[in-house]
């Protein structure tokens, strides 16, 4: 029997994994004890799902070594401000703060790989994923770029002159090795497990890229772009760009910061206001291309893209390129017969 009184006062009874457990409800109204008796049994299982003594940082290095996992996870992983704390506290609001000022697409990236590796350990958390908006394509003219470069610190020109050149993502070029080089044949490559597609992508190098590259030689024996500052990081990829993007954009009048004052003129808080993004590096090569003449096919294989579909939202940018079928509508006439041609 889960309920019984000793005097006047409800008791539960409850076995739990093997063990028996007895409690005071606390009260003399059956239905207040009953809810006791439930609330009681849904927090054990709980506890049971959230195993204590196992951190945040213990089920991500346990999802990292299960099995491999791209580039691109890891730098989310190192980029992600979530101080450690116990599994049990683990919570979808704990995230919020992660995903907040984040974009749609970018939130449900983060929200994917917080979920998979809380699922692995054995968590269940619902975090909803978010809706994203048909809004313009964000690219840089020749001017917004030649304003954006004069006015970037000098550790991330080389980075964002070669994401540019070759419209390789922020994570496979700041992680980029010596190693997936080939300078005499002006190629390079991006890893399975490196690439977002999760296929290997071959990546021919132009003039441009190439001399970025020769530049950066004697630099580092394995990274190509290594970090050239003091301290533990010197010569270890550059990973967190954010702080010093903006304030180049915003020097570059490319964006600029929200930033509320008290009375006394101390800044209280700052939101960044802009819609460039380092990605959007990466959508200003594709523009560029395609307002060149590249065909969507060719930019596919270039920019690693796993479907045509994909690079579609580039092909409005050069209408000449469905120009010369624009005349194929002409009225159509049965073929004729045989007899027909003879006669």
């Amino acid at each position: 029997m889960s309920l019984y009184q000793v005097g006047e006062t409800w008791y539960v009874y409850i076995t739990h994994g093997g063990e028996r457990i007895r409690r005071s409800a606390g009260t003399t109204s059956k239905k207040d004890a009953q809810r006791f008796h439930d609330e009681l049994k849904a927090a054990l299982w709980e506890t049971t799902a959230r195993p204590s003594g196992r951190t945040w940082k213990d089920a991500c290095t346990a999802w990292l070594t299960a099995a491999p996992r791209s580039t691109s996870d890891r730098y989310t992983l190192r980029a992600m401000e979530y101080e450690d704390r116990p599994l049990t506290e683990c919570t979808a609001e704990s995230f919020e703060p992660v995903l907040a000022g984040k974009t749609p697409g970018t939130a449900n990236r983060h929200r994917a790989l917080i979920v998979a590796i809380l699922t692995q350990a054995g968590i269940k958390v619902k975090i909803p994923t978010r809706k994203a908006k048909a809004g313009r394509l964000r690219f840089l003219t020749e001017a917004e770029w030649k304003r954006l470069y004069a006015t970037l610190p000098e550790h991330l020109k080389p980075l964002a002159a070669f994401s540019i050149a070759t419209g390789l993502r922020q994570a496979n070029v700041t992680h980029l090795r010596w190693n997936q080089v080939d300078l005499p044949r002006k190629v390079l490559w991006i890893h399975p497990d490196q690439a977002k597609g999760g296929k290997a992508i071959g990546i021919p190098l132009s003039d441009e890229a190439e001399q970025l590259l020769q530049a950066q030689l004697g630099k580092h024996d394995d990274w190509v772009f290594p970090y050239k500052g003091r301290g533990r990081k010197e010569g270890a990829p550059i990973t967190k760009i954010k702080t010093a993007w903006q304030l180049a954009m915003e020097r570059a009048k490319l964006g600029h910061f929200e930033r509320k004052l008290d009375a006394d003129g101390t800044l209280i808080s700052k939101k960044w206001i802009g819609d460039v993004t380092w990605h959007s590096l990466r959508h200003t090569w594709a523009s560029w291309h395609v307002m060149a003449g590249t065909p969507l096919e060719v930019l596919q294989k270039l920019g690693g893209w796993e479907d045509l579909r994909m690079v579609m939202k580039y092909a409005h940018l050069a209408p000449e390129y469905l120009a010369s079928f624009a005349g194929n509508s002409k009225p159509w006439q049965p073929a004729k017969t045989m007899a027909q041609a003879v006669a």
